[in-house]
């Protein structure tokens, strides 16, 4: 028994390193396949095609998906900032809530929210598309027909779910400035909306904005990667489509957060 015991453990302890290199060699893989169609652009007919379904899913992906970021920017401005406000002294308001509302809204929560919206409303709809289409064969008929699925699937989300996270970054923030400004002023009507916004946009840099298009560009490519991955993985039933939800959603959300926290600690960690 400890002879079989012995093997089957290491087999098991080394079973997941293996599963995770291969699962890092087929995004990377998935991503240099997604630049390699990049060329296709170049013909005008299919750079037509492409804008198409791009917009498409950059309409799906970032419009559709304001009013739910605006709620929860609407939310965390009104109970959090203008919380936060009541404790600062007026002495300090133009240097201390700026410099506050950037640290906590701009930097950390706006990012990691937007993201997460993302990811639940946009990632998981493509996961699910793309599983349907992968056990009705319907890749196989594109192929068949002389259609390179990545060209029409992939490319269009690799390229939207950046700019739609980034866009959604800029409106949480400013969502969030104008909701925890009209708290604070039915607190105190005597706070200036210039003071209010100039202490903010005050503390805003090129440096914070530099490093909210790194994680926005970073974090949608690779949410949207991972979410056409695991739907491509769906061969058999349909019952893998919602498997393939599941551990798409979970990697999604290890990713963007180890994104998000590798990026904040290398930019502002002195």
């Amino acid at each position: 028994m400890d002879q079989q015991l012995i093997p089957r453990t290491l087999e098991t302890v080394g079973r997941w390193p293996r599963q995770s290199v291969v699962y890092v060699l087929d995004i990377v893989g998935l991503i240099s396949v997604a630049l390699s169609a990049c060329q296709e652009l170049t013909h005008p007919s299919r750079r037509r095609i492409f804008v198409s379904l791009f917009m498409r899913q950059l309409y799906n992906t970032g419009v559709r998906a304001l009013f739910v970021n605006g709620v929860i920017a609407a939310i965390i401005g009104a109970l959090l900032m203008s919380r936060l406000f009541d404790y600062i002294p007026a002495s300090v308001l133009a240097d201390q809530y700026g410099y506050l509302f950037v640290v906590v809204i701009f930097r950390e929560l706006g990012p990691l929210i937007s993201g997460i919206i993302l990811i639940a409303r946009s990632a998981t709809a493509v996961t699910s598309e793309i599983g349907y289409l992968r056990i009705s064969r319907e890749f196989q008929v594109l192929k068949g027909m002389g259609i390179n699925p990545v060209f029409l699937f992939l490319l269009p989300v690799f390229f939207a779910f950046p700019i739609s996270l980034f866009l959604m970054f800029v409106y949480f923030d400013f969502v969030c400035m104008l909701s925890a400004y009209a708290f604070i002023w039915f607190s105190d009507p005597t706070i200036s909306f210039h003071t209010f916004i100039v202490s903010i946009l005050g503390q805003i840099t090129m440096n914070e904005v530099s490093i909210n298009a790194v994680k926005a560009i970073l974090g949608g490519m690779v949410i949207g990667v991972i979410s056409i991955h695991f739907g491509a993985r769906a061969d058999v039933s349909f019952d893998e489509v919602s498997e393939a939800i599941s551990n798409s959603t979970t990697s999604q959300l290890m990713a963007f957060f180890l994104i998000n926290v590798v990026l904040s600690l290398l930019a502002y960690t002195q």
